[in-house]
């Protein structure tokens, strides 16, 4: 490996140090407003299989490919305090990932490339977006620099233990999210990689490590087995080599042109660029310093992207943050290698200071409008309409799940939602006086008509009627319009979730 920093115990105590004070600033910015949000549609999916773990159900529902993200929720007690719980431990997971993104940083390229990489992870509006939700893209991000940080522990040390623990990290990061698997690619280059050490030894610890990360899915495969028919199909359906878009594109150009988006559409350029600014830098820094192993590094990272986007059947913005932690670091990393080619210390420092007080001027909007509205924020419009205008996001949803202590003023009779079952679940988690909705496939006219036969009344809350909810007015009942919830972008007669009171003739 290359040549390390200075490890005096000096040089020791300004690592943590500095670290300690980049902890404290990302701690400052991911924690505000962090239910600010509605629950989005997924967000909701994971809580509910996190209390399901407190029913006696790990692996309840997990064919979409994300097997234990919920575990960290489960620990948090989703029960009581369900939004933050949820987002806050995506926060949790997302901190080991910024402390072996700074361990590794600050050990092989110094103090600058350790500041500068944990700056842009800190401004990047794309990262700051997910790592505040409930959601297990960022999560897998940050065990995806967790196992690049220990694949370097047995780039140096060949140790079988390092193998086993990289293999350990891989299978996790993997189980966290199935967009995680192709990272391993970058466990195969790295470790064969390790030349001073012999190929057998690279081979064999290579297979280890394979091994390992093979037993961490017994327990869910023997799950599945006992329980399910269905082996992970919503994950694997997601992968298809030459396919094409609804538009006849090729998919693969479709998904470098999303990515594209999510770098270019948060308001704000600054980190993007200094992220290929810093990439590039790794390129073309590494002859004048010898440093061949910093382009097995970039191959380490970029490889798996690759792969992500040339086999992606259709990638969506959140798949994309799986790479991008890893990305940000190998960027500080480029940064690093420049910092060190300056000839003095101070001039190292205000260039440092310079390009994080670029980035942190071109972030601050974006994340104080994040802490107050953030409806009103720039984003992509696939994120937009996913997370803020479509059924999928919360918004009205929310809204009227809070307002029931004050519409629902007859206590006795029952509450039907009107919409996607998923999207019942994650709104219940919005109830705060006990009057839980009865959850229905949509548009759940059965359960209407027997509640209504059963108590005279109903109320529903019906959410994008005709097309997922139920058309109250068609039915053979007096209906009363109790209130509406327009979504960002709606007004109240246009608004797509609406609560109804049905009572019989």
């Amino acid at each position: 490996m290359m040549q390390k920093t200075d490890s005096t115990p000096e040089n020791r105590f300004t690592r943590i140090a500095l670290f300690v004070v980049l902890c404290l600033v990302w701690w400052a910015t991911r924690l505000p407003g962090l239910d600010s949000l509605p629950l989005h549609n997924d967000e909701g999916l994971h809580l509910t299989r996190a209390v399901e773990v407190w029913n006696g159900h790990p692996f309840w529902a997990i064919s979409d490919g994300k097997i234990i993200n919920h575990w960290p929720i489960a620990l948090l007690l989703p029960q009581y305090a369900p939004v933050i719980a949820g987002r806050m431990a995506t926060i949790l997971v997302s901190l080991l990932g910024l402390a072996a993104g700074y361990a590794l940083l600050s050990r092989l390229f110094g103090l600058g490339a350790a500041f500068l990489g944990v700056v842009l992870w800190i401004t990047s509006p794309y990262l700051f977006f997910f790592e505040r939700l409930a959601l297990s893209d960022a999560e897998a991000g940050a065990l995806v620099v967790v196992m690049l940080w220990l694949c370097l522990r047995f780039y140096d040390s060949g140790h079988w233990r390092d193998a086993a623990i990289t293999g350990l990290a891989l299978g996790v990061a993997v189980l966290f999210k199935f967009t995680a698997a192709p990272f391993v690619l970058m466990v195969f280059v790295m470790m064969l990689a390790a030349q001073q050490h012999s190929f057998r030894r690279r081979l064999q610890g290579l297979i280890l490590a394979g091994m390992v990360a093979a037993v961490c899915f017994l327990p869910p495969l023997a799950y599945l087995a006992l329980r399910s028919k269905d082996f992970f199909s919503i994950a694997l359906g997601w992968i298809g080599v030459g396919g094409t878009t609804g538009g006849g594109q090729p998919a693969w150009v479709a998904n470098i042109t999303h990515l594209w988006q999510q770098l270019s559409g948060f308001g704000t350029l600054s980190w993007a660029v200094a992220l290929i600014a810093g990439l590039l830098l790794l390129v073309i820094l590494y002859e004048r310093k010898s440093e061949w192993n910093t382009l097995i590094l970039l191959l380490a990272g970029l490889l798996p992207l690759g792969v992500i986007i040339l086999l992606g059947r259709e990638v969506l913005p959140r798949h994309y943050v799986v790479a991008l932690p890893l990305l940000l670091v190998l960027a500080g990393a480029g940064w690093g290698i420049l910092l060190k080619w300056m000839a003095e210390f101070r001039q190292r420092w205000v260039i440092g200071i310079l390009v994080s007080a670029i980035l942190v001027v071109g972030f601050m909007p974006f994340m104080l409008t994040a802490y107050r509205d953030p409806s009103s924020l720039p984003l992509p419009q696939a994120i937009r309409t996913q997370y803020i205008t479509d059924h999928s996001a919360g918004y009205g949803l929310r809204e009227a799940v809070q307002a029931f202590p004050q519409t629902l003023t007859q206590p006795n009779i029952p509450v039907i939602a009107s919409m996607f079952p998923d999207s019942c679940r994650r709104a219940n988690f919005y109830v705060n006086d006990g009057r839980e909705m009865v959850c229905a496939a949509a548009p759940g006219l059965v359960e209407d008509q027997e509640a209504l036969d059963t108590n005279g009344a109903v109320y529903v809350l019906v959410d994008n009627a005709p097309l997922i909810g139920l058309d109250v007015t068609t039915l053979d009942a007096q209906v009363e319009k109790i209130a509406a919830y327009p979504r960002p972008g709606e007004t109240t007669e246009t608004a797509s979730v609406v609560l109804w009171l049905v009572s019989a003739r």
